[in-house]
């Protein structure tokens, strides 16, 4: 496998991450990394391409130092539409009730 899948919700490879990280003179944060491959914005919102992201950042050597990382968002997940048209249907109660 010459260029492997870091981040399989959003399809990001090895290759892409290190082009992002090739930037001279400069450090990365996890997030700009996140910000320009996408890597963590899939449906487990990175709990499962995190860490290989701060080991791929931290052996580069242009990974922040001390970078907190980061914050995670709740993860989706489907609802049906029969239960949406339920929420919509139902009459609200008036106050004088």
């Amino acid at each position: 496998m010459n260029d492997p899948t870091i981040c399989r919700c959003e399809g990001v490879t090895l290759r892409q991450i290190e082009k992002c990280l090739t930037v001279p003179d400069t450090s990365v944060s996890l997030r700009e990394l996140k910000l320009q491959t996408r890597a963590g914005m899939g449906i487990c919102q990175g709990r499962t391409c995190m860490p290989l992201l701060m080991a791929i950042a931290d052996a580069s050597g242009r990974g922040l130092s001390n970078d907190a990382g980061l914050p995670r968002n709740q993860p989706i997940r489907p609802i049906a539409m029969a239960d949406l048209m339920n929420v919509v249907s139902k009459p609200e109660r008036s106050v004088a009730e």
